[in-house]
């Protein structure tokens, strides 16, 4: 049997496959749910797997503002994946697969559950831990303790309400949304409140990222070059490319860089926790941990904890079931 995980959000369809023989494939797929829901069978179905198989799913993609409501993107969601493989198991909040019916009917459940899955899995093996999965958009900080997860929010908004999920990620949050104003040549200088650059182009600047790294679209649809990325962060202080200088440039990405850490640091020291880091922005806490303002639980260094993802913790659940 080949057990295939899905995590479809509304930028990206990641997916982990178990095959019945070999090892695990996964891979992310960029796609921009809310420009095109319609295509979001045709695109699950380039992902279908030998059968016999078993499907399962987790969404952030309902959250999409081509849906009237949540419920409504759930539903979408759902039956573009029933095109798809046929049958698919929904994963809850709770921890339960749901069939696609019960995930319509409980889509409060269905809705945004993945943010549980890997500190599911990680909490078998570790008892106390703040998981911190920064991914290309949010910061999902999730307390467990005793082996249980210890959320005081399950759903985004209680979440969010409760500083276990920042709309801060290592890719397509906005500079502006980071900061409104940044040194240059001395002088603290305002951003223009505009998607001219984003959180990529600094990473990508500062060489936290490579070109392979950056998955989403550029603000402005070029390319993903040091230059272009210099190009688009000069913009956000309106200013021309060459305008500012390299060394200035630089600088003010670090200081970007530092106020987006600062947010994340902030907020996992209020669970007083060790904090086991993972997802494609792990590494916005690494100087953290080396300057000693979190505490790294030790499961954090086994190389299978670092690349846990919830498509990869979905499929090992559907399997085990």
């Amino acid at each position: 049997m080949n057990f295939l995980g899905l995590d479809i959000g509304g930028a990206f369809v990641k997916y982990a496959l178990l095959p019945a023989r070999g090892k695990p494939a996964r891979g992310i797929v960029p796609f921009e749910l809310w420009k095109q829901p319609d295509k979001l069978a045709a695109i699950l179905k380039t992902l279908k797997p030998q059968k016999p198989y078993a499907v399962a799913i987790t969404m952030t993609g309902e959250l999409c503002d081509c849906f009237a409501n949540r419920r409504e993107g759930v539903r979408h969601i759902v039956e573009a994946a029933q095109k798809a493989f046929g049958f698919v198991a929904v994963y809850g909040v709770t921890g339960e697969l749901l069939s696609p019916k019960q995930a319509v009917r409980r889509s409060r459940e269905a809705a945004s559950a993945n943010w549980s899955l890997v500190p599911r899995r990680l909490s078998l093996p570790a008892k106390n831990f703040l998981l911190v999965d920064i991914g290309s958009t949010t910061a999902d900080l999730t307390p467990v303790r005793d082996g249980r997860i210890a959320n005081k929010g399950f759903t985004d908004y209680a979440r969010m309400r409760h500083g276990e999920l920042l709309y801060t990620g290592a890719l397509r949050t906005p500079l502006p949304s980071v900061t409104g104003a940044l040194m240059i040549g001395g002088k603290k200088t305002p951003l223009a409140a505009e998607t001219f650059c984003i959180m990529a182009d600094v990473h990508l600047l500062l060489k936290h990222i490579g070109p392979r790294d950056y998955a989403c679209p550029t603000p402005d649809g070029g390319p993903k070059t040091a230059r272009a990325a210099a190009r688009r962060f000069s913009r956000t202080f309106l200013a021309d490319d060459g305008d500012l200088g390299k060394n200035d440039l630089l600088a003010a990405a670090r200081e970007a860089a530092d106020i987006q850490r600062a947010l994340i640091v902030a907020a996992a020291r209020l669970f007083n926790l060790p904090v086991i880091a993972v997802g494609a922005g792990a590494f916005i806490l690494e100087p953290a941990f080396a300057a000693g303002a979190l505490a790294r639980h030790p499961l954090a260094a086994a190389k299978e904890v670092s690349a846990l993802d919830p498509s990869i913790a979905l499929a090992w659940l559907l399997k085990a079931v």
